[in-house]
């Protein structure tokens, strides 16, 4: 019969080849070594493990650890401290809420001493769980864990050994052998069958979730059929959106024989990984803190990228669809199987690392640290960001000394001729103004003679003089320098015919698959100018002020009847609870609230104080105010304002600049 050392033996060779370095690990003789493998080849009947020029050679099939199984007394397998941990949990956490210390010594056959070093590590990694392990003034340990939290727990607990996609009973001897089988053992009776069952059943429901999520709600389900007992000690919130959820009238139809209670537990949790943006503000909390700091990674990108993201609107969207359910699972302990890691590093290593150090804004935020695997999952979607800006048109601005109706009309002309947005157009004299921040265009376009002086001062921008109205030395010109000539349909164009013949379409859906679906063949004029902070900014809406304290910079607000007297404290208790308030940096606050006065309801307000005031122990001089209303466009808004503030302690405004025309140009 085979002893501990052989068992140790199998272990260790399933990771190292190299015969000196596993007789070094067991502290034996080669030699030993090699009798011990004679004696398994033995047990087995056949040479199944060979060492050949001092390496390990196997052709251990799992009946081959089957049949070695079969004969081991437990006593002769030696546990890791990962393993004792585990078992440690079985034994007690799920199935008694105390123990005596010799209980588990005898049970895993193992000293006091050993088990008491088991139990003081165990009792750090729960706490990362909420889950606290406890002592009584009888020496007796117990847990102490909400409802919640233990249920979740259990649920990854077992997840870790559940396998959906082949037979639930697989034993893997690469994983965890012998082990993993003395686990499977001890759950198939209780856990294993409800599973099947559940998972059967689940594919009835129409869910819109990726299969670990729903993995994961088969054993959550599970559990909470088994707690039933225990509902009354769940705390559930915001009950009226739960049952609102279509995934809880679903379940609610499939699964009658389960307890309301459980099937709202069950709907909150598939409505907190969900990434549908519906109650977002609900789901989390402090969702404007978050957007600002995914929104800050975004900047960041950019500024070491030395680029500014085309189609930021797409862009987000992507990012921000896959940042729920990571938050979610970050906050949970939730483990994707599933790991792309690997492959990230070796494909995209330099995004990778810049997202694994920028991470830290996000972090920060919801006091967790995000795994690497987590983050490999967002690599792609900056990867193709940057491949998107290469094929996206480039940016021009037109600085003209003729008529708006002139300059329009060239404008227009160039960009139906070339993949060329033509940003904005000036006059000379306020060019003069702003063409030491030129960066973000790849073409300066006149319409006058360029003295050579004036070449000297831009030198990371073309500059090409042109007619007043295009003509084909001109189409040349613009060709010569790099321009792809215009092969695509403006999608502005496309929809003025789709529209004319016909009445009923969904404009928004109709664009989205458009620009989906031939994105090589129609150019999107429509959207270049969402994230234009002039589209959401009013010049009569942004005041200059010299108060002491935040309150009084809220009732300036009130006197312009943007705010109602109720208002003041609210906002203010909210600030200090850090709901619907973020820290844009460069003494920047920003704060959505929704204004209850009627003239007001698509408003942004800002206040720029000469002193700086305290604010979450923050330093603020700048102050923006946001009609809670526009929330459907709270992304370009905070995007714009990280634009502007993020990183950039150089920024100021001068008492005699106009402060909108400091917004707009910078945005440009």
């Amino acid at each position: 019969m085979l002893k501990k050392q052989h068992f140790e033996i199998l272990k260790i060779i399933g990771k190292e080849s190299k015969l000196s370095k596993v007789a070094e690990l067991l502290n034996l003789t080669e030699r030993s070594i090699r009798y011990k493998i004679d004696e398994i080849n033995e047990e087995l009947g056949s040479k199944k493990i060979e060492i050949k020029k001092r390496e390990f050679f196997s052709l251990l099939t799992e009946d081959d650890m089957e049949k070695l199984f079969e004969n081991i007394e437990e006593n002769n397998y030696i546990y890791s401290q990962k393993e004792r941990e585990e078992l440690i949990i079985l034994y007690t956490l799920m199935k008694k809420d105390n123990f005596l210390l010799k209980e588990l010594a005898d049970k895993l056959s193992t000293s006091k001493s050993t088990i008491r070093n088991d139990l003081k590590n165990l009792k750090k990694i729960l706490l990362k769980y909420n889950i606290k392990l406890l002592q009584d003034d009888k020496l007796r340990y117990y847990f102490d864990y909400t409802e919640e939290d233990y249920r979740y727990f259990i649920a990854i607990y077992l997840y870790n050994y559940v396998s959906f996609d082949k037979k639930y009973d697989k034993i893997f001897f690469a994983d965890l052998s012998y082990f993993r089988k003395i686990i499977y053992k001890e759950i198939k009776e209780e856990y294993i069958n409800e599973i099947e069952s559940v998972s059967k059943r689940i594919k009835k429901v129409e869910l819109n979730f990726m299969d670990e999520t729903l993995n994961v709600l088969v054993i959550l389900m599970v559990i909470s059929q088994k707690r039933e007992r225990k509902n009354s000690n769940l705390i559930l919130e915001n009950i009226n959106i739960l049952e609102n959820r279509k995934e809880y009238s679903q379940l609610k139809k499939i699964f009658p024989d389960f307890a309301n209670t459980n099937l709202l537990f069950i709907t909150d949790y598939l409505f907190k990984i969900s990434r549908d943006e519906k109650d977002v503000f609900i789901k989390f909390k402090n969702w404007l803190d978050i957007s600002v700091a995914v929104i800050k990674i975004v900047r960041a990108f950019e500024i070491e990228s030395k680029t500014n993201l085309k189609n930021m609107d797409a862009f987000l969207d992507e990012i921000f669809y896959y940042m729920k359910p990571l938050i979610f699972r970050t906050k949970r302990k939730i483990k994707l199987k599933n790991s792309i890691l690997k492959d990230v590093e070796n494909l995209y290593p330099t995004i990778f690392n810049f997202l694994r150090k920028n991470f830290h804004y996000l972090e920060n935020v919801i006091e967790e640290n995000i795994s690497d695997e987590e983050i490999a999952y967002l690599v792609p979607f900056f990867y193709k960001a940057l491949q998107n800006n290469d094929k996206m048109n480039k940016k021009a601005i037109l600085v003209t000394t003729y008529k708006e109706n002139i300059a329009l009309f060239l404008k227009e002309d160039i960009e139906t001729e070339f993949l060329v947005d033509i940003d904005k157009i000036v006059t000379l004299k306020n060019f003069e103004q702003i063409k030491d921040k030129l960066t973000n265009y790849d073409y300066i376009l006149t319409t006058f003679n360029v003295e050579e002086d004036f070449l000297k001062e831009i030198k990371l921008t073309k500059v090409i003089e042109l007619n007043p109205i295009l003509t084909e030395k001109d189409i040349k010109k613009l060709e010569n320098s790099g321009l792809i000539k215009n092969k695509k349909i403006k999608m502005t164009n496309l929809l003025k015919v789709i529209l004319e013949n016909s009445s009923e379409v969904n404009v928004k859906n109709l664009v989205h698959s458009l620009d989906e679906a031939f994105s090589e063949k129609i150019y999107n004029d429509i959207d270049k100018n969402k994230f234009s902070m002039e589209n959401f900014l009013k010049e009569e809406n942004i005041f200059r002020l010299n108060l002491d304290s935040f309150e009084k910079i809220l009732n300036v607000f009130f006197e312009l009847s943007f705010l109602q007297k109720d208002d003041i404290n609210d906002i203010i208790n909210k600030v200090l609870n850090n709901n619907f308030y973020s820290y844009l940096g460069f003494k920047t606050g920003i704060i959505f609230h929704k204004f209850n006065t009627k003239n007001n309801q698509d408003s942004i307000i800002i206040a720029v104080n000469e002193k700086e005031i305290y604010i979450n122990s923050k330093e603020i001089n700048t102050i923006i105010l946001i009609n809670s209303t526009c929330e459907v466009r709270y992304r370009a808004i905070i995007y714009n304002f990280v634009k502007l503030f993020f990183q950039d302690n150089s920024f100021n405004f001068n008492e005699s600049e106009n402060i909108y025309n400091i917004l707009v140009k910078i945005d440009n």
